[in-house]
């Protein structure tokens, strides 16, 4: 239970501070800083996450192997979707984006079909997601 609650205050501090550094729109590269807490709390870092999520939208890895519950995993695709989000527009950061919003979107889905408790804000996020990637 203590890990748990450890990883959703890991994941929670990151999307504090990717929210954080979006409002003040600073040029200070936040994908370095995700990646240094993941790899740091979680053991794997954002291109280990696109390697699990790529094998066979492989979320039960991170369920079965790293503890994750739809919680951290909701949590990790706002994450995703926020960095995605944020360089979109740019050029040098347009595809990292796409890929980011891929992983979000398939975060997103998978937490939508396996949870039993709909959510307006997650289905608006789907919604936006699909939206970009159009």
């Amino acid at each position: 239970m203590r890990q748990i609650q450890q990883l959703i205050q890991v994941l929670n501090t990151v999307l504090t501070q990717v929210l954080k550094v979006k409002e003040q729109g600073q040029d200070s590269d936040i994908v370095a800083y995700t990646n240094e807490m993941f790899e740091k709390k979680l053991g794997f870092d954002l291109d280990e996450l696109s390697d699990i999520l790529e094998k066979d939208n492989n979320i039960s890895h991170l369920k079965k192997e790293k503890g994750f519950t739809n919680e951290h995993l909701s949590i990790l695709a706002d994450i995703l979707y926020e960095l995605g989000e944020d360089g979109f527009e740019l050029p040098e950061k347009h595809t990292r984006s796409v890929e980011l919003l891929t992983q979000s979107l398939t975060l997103y889905e998978f937490i939508e079909l396996d949870d039993r408790i709909y959510s307006i804000d997650r289905n608006l996020r789907i919604t936006k997601i699909k939206d970009y990637l159009n």
